[in-house]
């Protein structure tokens, strides 16, 4: 059971990282054996201090501070922007067309307030209670925490860094313009207007029309 929860909790995230990277370098996709090893080979180094006698407290300090503070960050996020910036009325045009049916109204009303109001108390609760690292008796110096925090903070820092970025690459003359053709995504049809939600609701009637006269 252990074995196979842990091939199932590495091998997507290993999997999302590869696709990123073919995305991103199409040269590299055709080259897989290349890209699995620049996939493979650093995780493999970086997972080597792990099996030596003093892994254990490697180990206890990546986890203190790599779990709660980025993932309960990221999955905030990560629904602020599927509920609110992407829309929950173009995932269900998404739904509509790939199933034949819409998100229910329940799951939507979770996505945009339960469940970044409980991921929040969460992180919140989290900064309250901490505590620094320790192993059994073992209470880690201040370096240690010192680099603790260092983790977390290469683990959330490319996702701030990147919105800046994108910001900045954006068009617009105004930082208000690139703030709101920031959040536009790429790939939303020209005829389709971001903001009228009229229309929205016309493009998901059509699908669905489509949909009954030509049911899946």
């Amino acid at each position: 059971m252990m074995m196979t929860l842990g091939l199932d909790t590495t091998v997507p995230s290993l999997e999302i990282t590869q696709e990123t990277l073919a995305d991103q370098f199409p040269s590299l996709a055709k080259r897989r054996w290349l890209l699995l090893l620049i996939v493979f080979l650093p995780c493999f180094l970086l997972a080597l201090p792990y099996t030596t006698q003093g892994g254990i407290y490697a180990l206890t300090l990546v986890d203190w501070y790599s779990s709660v503070p980025p993932v309960m960050l990221f999955g905030v996020v990560e629904c602020l922007v599927l509920a609110w910036v992407f829309g929950v009325r173009r995932l269900d045009k998404c739904t509509l067309e790939m199933y034949g049916q819409t998100i229910p109204k329940w799951l939507a009303f979770l996505m945009k307030y339960i469940t970044p109001g409980l991921l929040t108390t969460i992180f919140l609760y989290a900064f309250y209670e901490y505590r620094p690292p320790k192993y059994g008796d073992y209470f880690y110096p201040e370096w240690a925490t010192v680099i603790g925090w260092l983790i977390s903070l290469f683990m959330i820092a490319p996702t701030p860094c990147w919105m800046v970025y994108c910001v900045w690459k954006s068009e617009g003359d105004t930082f208000k313009q690139k703030l709101v053709n920031a959040f536009i995504p790429e790939d939303v049809p020209t005829d389709i207007p971001i903001d009228d939600i009229r229309g929205e609701q016309e493009a998901l009637k059509a699908v669905d029309t489509s949909m009954s006269t030509h049911p899946l």
